[in-house]
């Protein structure tokens, strides 16, 4: 696999179908407490444990930043802009091949011969 351009959006992201084979959208949504992670590419999905470890470093900066009056989003690092060093994290992570897995087209598109 070659490498990958990440863009990291301020929209929800595109239609998987609309990006190009090498280009992964990312989006983090706050909202009040709560912080939602996007992330797509065309013909893939992210593994379970890459979602895995975003969550967990999300919750080890919540904890470790707990003292700290702000809110959360802008603690950890994701409010106003991201971090850097959530970009060079996410960047890495997604570089990896097996932080990907193959969509698999159910079939229920296919016509019969």
């Amino acid at each position: 696999m070659g490498k990958l351009k990440i863009n990291y959006v301020q929209r929800v992201p595109c239609s998987a179908e609309e990006l190009a084979p090498d280009v992964v959208e990312l989006w983090i949504g706050v909202f009040g407490r709560k912080i939602d992670v996007n992330i797509v590419r065309r013909g893939f999905i992210l593994a379970d444990p890459v979602m895995h470890a975003i969550r967990e470093r999300v919750k080890r900066l919540a904890l470790a930043t707990a003292n700290i009056n702000k809110p959360l989003p802008e603690r950890i690092g994701f409010s106003p802009e991201l971090s850097p060093d959530w970009r060079q994290f996410l960047d890495d992570l997604l570089q990896k091949d097996d932080s990907w897995s193959f969509l698999v087209n159910s079939g229920s598109n296919l016509r019969p011969s």
